[in-house]
């Protein structure tokens, strides 16, 4: 085992050696093409984040603080790099229309897709602007709902599934955007320069996709138990699954470099710890400044170290498809038909974790008083063994299911340059 850690290492360290490149003439027009697009996926990367941030910090303040007006400090943070992100995207498609008419190089049909019978862009700038614009009409309509209907703090409320939706088509966009790049600094060879292997844009892409898996990681409390019958139905491993599997194998096919999956692990618990130690901290100062109150006395922002250690969930999985993908492509050259084996029980082994491993972090750090927990994660996750095995069964179709749905979109993201 000691030898295939060893092995999986020097395969990072050596990227792409084993990858098939090809020598380009790079003109001004085409470099000027990547700095426009790479700085811009960079720009809009760090507002996609905050905005990720926003909605963190706007979940806890829902709960511990309220609701009584739209331009709360969590809802500017979260709206500003959502409008941020759009309109770098808008800025981008109208570039990039101008650059496809005067037929400037790096960008035609093979680069760019057709918008509205008339404007050309990147496939990623497309989808992102939607999203930020299927968020941006969201927000003001959810507005008027809490304005008719009260305070509401769940998932389920018609204009907080289309800001999620909004959401899902922004983080598609921006991985299409970064991805492209990547294809892109693929062709470079060895001109182009890396850490630990891998490309700039491959690590947006890492950062980018355990963002999103950490969007479900308050999941733990958000999708409560169904009650179907005599039994429950424990719900939270699902989202976590979907999450989870989908983008640690997506990563890999994206990358094809053994080791992502596990490195993208560490960059999750580095986001989740940033992200649990940022929100009490801004709840407390906000509250202080500005003079609100808490809505339920003695409940207060806590350093969540439930939410902080979920990482653990993925690490098995992210082992094993690192371990499967060393075993297959070591000293194989990697070509458009290389692409991961053994899907299904790949996904199962990282989908099984998502079941019984949330209890067990939380049963862990329950032996010590000192440490704070939220009310609801200790509501929450106090499961028998009757619940777990009903959706246990449920997790055994799911995890291989996500597992073929993230390897296809990784083998797309290899590929696509527009």
């Amino acid at each position: 085992m000691l030898q295939i850690g060893v092995s999986m290492t020097q395969s990072i360290i050596q990227g792409s050696s084993q990858e098939t490149t090809r020598e380009y003439s790079f003109t001004p027009s085409w470099l000027s093409e990547r700095w426009l697009r790479q700085g811009t996926s960079i720009l809009i990367l760090y507002l996609l984040l905050q905005a990720e941030l926003g909605l963190a910090w706007d979940r806890n303040w829902h709960d511990l603080v309220g609701r009584d007006r739209f331009w709360i400090p969590p809802h500017i943070l979260l709206y500003t790099g959502v409008g941020g992100a759009g309109l770098v995207a808008l800025i981008v498609i109208f570039i990039e229309t101008l650059r496809y008419a005067r037929k400037h190089d790096g960008v035609d049909d093979t680069s760019t897709i057709p918008v509205l019978g008339y404007f050309h862009a990147p496939l990623g700038f497309v989808l992102l602007g939607f999203g930020a614009l299927t968020d941006l009409l969201a927000a003001p309509l959810d507005n008027y709902w809490h304005e008719l209907y009260g305070l509401d703090v769940t998932l389920w409320s018609p204009f907080h599934i289309m800001g999620t939706l909004g959401g899902v088509i922004l983080g598609l966009g921006a991985i299409y955007m970064i991805s492209s790049e990547a294809a892109y600094e693929r062709q470079k060879g060895a001109a182009s320069w890396r850490i630990l292997g891998l490309s700039g844009p491959e690590w947006c892409a890492i950062i980018l996709l355990a963002a999103l898996i950490e969007i479900a990681l308050p999941s733990l409390t958000a999708f409560t138990p169904a009650n179907i019958g005599t039994f429950t139905l424990l719900t939270y491993p699902i989202p976590l699954t979907m999450a989870g599997v989908s983008m640690l194998i997506a990563i890999v096919q994206l990358t094809r470099k053994p080791g992502a999956a596990t490195l993208m692990v560490c960059v999750l618990f580095l986001e989740s710890l940033g992200t649990q130690s940022f929100v009490p901290w801004a709840i407390w100062t906000t509250i202080d400044r500005l003079g609100f109150t808490f809505r339920y006395p003695g409940v207060t922002p806590v350093f969540n170290v439930s939410i902080v250690c979920m990482p653990l969930v993925f690490l098995l999985g992210a082992i094993a498809i690192d371990v499967t993908a060393y075993r297959q492509w070591a000293d194989k050259p990697i070509d458009k038909r290389t692409s991961l084996k053994r899907i299904s029980l790949l996904g199962l082994i990282a989908a099984i974790p998502t079941v019984f491993l949330p209890p067990l972090i939380v049963d862990f750090f329950r032996l010590f008083p000192s440490i704070g927990f939220p009310r609801d994660v200790l509501l929450m996750l106090q499961p028998s063994w009757s619940d777990i095995f009903p959706v246990l069964l449920l997790i055994l179709i799911v995890g291989p299911v996500f597992a073929h749905v993230g390897s296809a979109f990784g083998d797309i993201w290899h590929l696509s340059k527009q």
